[in-house]
């Protein structure tokens, strides 16, 4: 449910209402908290984008880039560049509040976009290796959000739509990695025999 007077307003948070049914988007909602949301569209994996899907995705992208500069400014930010599957370069040396320094990195290094993709980044704990020890440990990651830019080709049929390998992680706080000492559990003798 979007508030009228969330951190998001309700004009930035309600996505443009094309006259006709997208069949290559997807309308999307993204959480901010339990009281507010923002709505956006996203292309279908693989799908060919007709002209005014195209044109919706354009002229949608200042909308979201205020979303993402007001939970930039308030966050911080990190950006990254996939090199490779598994590895990404920071492209910033640190978490950056300035939304225009991201569109700064990105236009020094060439890369125009036309569209921008928001995904939500639920609270997650997962297992990991302690960084000091090696030991095994868990790590939470806070909840935030993986903001794509994404490039339109025009091809035959209409456009299609390309993630540039430029990651935006809006997050507050780092990830924390803690080893937690495992105490085995054994069952007392009362268990054991049904008493």
């Amino acid at each position: 449910m979007c508030m009228l007077d969330s951190f998001i307003p309700l004009a930035l948070a309600v996505a443009p209402n094309p006259l006709g049914l997208p069949s290559n988007l997807k309308l999307t909602t993204i959480p901010i908290d339990a009281y507010t949301c923002f709505e956006l569209w996203l292309p279908v994996a693989h799908g060919t984008l007709s002209p005014e899907e195209a044109m919706l995705l354009r002229g949608d992208r200042t909308r979201l880039e205020d979303i993402c500069a007001k939970l930039t400014e308030f966050m911080g930010a990190t950006l990254t560049r996939s090199n490779a599957p598994t590895h990404d370069e920071p492209l910033l040396q640190a978490p950056t509040y300035y939304w225009q320094e991201i569109r700064s990195v990105l236009y020094d290094a060439g890369r125009a976009f036309d569209a921008i993709a928001v995904t939500y980044l639920p609270q997650v704990i997962y297992s990991s290796l302690s960084q000091d020890s090696g030991l095994p440990a868990w790590t939470l990651q806070q909840a935030g959000w993986s903001v794509s830019f994404l490039a339109l080709h025009p091809i035959a049929t209409g456009f299609r739509a390309e993630a540039l390998p430029f990651t935006v992680t809006i997050a507050f706080g780092q990830s924390i990695t803690r080893s937690l000492q495992t105490i085995p559990i054994v069952a007392s003798q009362t268990c054991l025999h049904g008493r």
